[in-house]
């Protein structure tokens, strides 16, 4: 996704699900992310829908560059460190 907004973040430029709750991600400055989401999907019932492998896999990007969901779900761009797979 080509996004035309200007963010104070680095935008995310593809997203890809990964087996137990993690995430490939790259980002606009090339950087690579491995992000391990399972404590979180765990821990908030906001994220209930993210439990289900086939609804986690709809993950996409939006025109801001932010990692989101078909039905809202999303992540702070400014927050993916804490998340980071060792």
């Amino acid at each position: 996704m080509n996004s035309q907004h200007n963010t104070t973040w680095v935008k995310a430029v593809e997203v890809n699900p990964l087996p137990m709750k993690r995430l490939q991600v790259r980002l606009k400055n090339d950087q690579e992310l491995t992000l391990n989401l399972e404590s979180l999907i765990h821990s908030r019932d906001i994220f209930w829908r993210l439990r289900q492998d086939r609804y986690f896999k709809q993950v996409g990007i939006d025109q801001f560059g932010c990692i989101c969901w078909p039905e809202g779900e999303d992540l702070a761009p400014d927050g993916l460190e804490r998340y980071k797979s060792e």
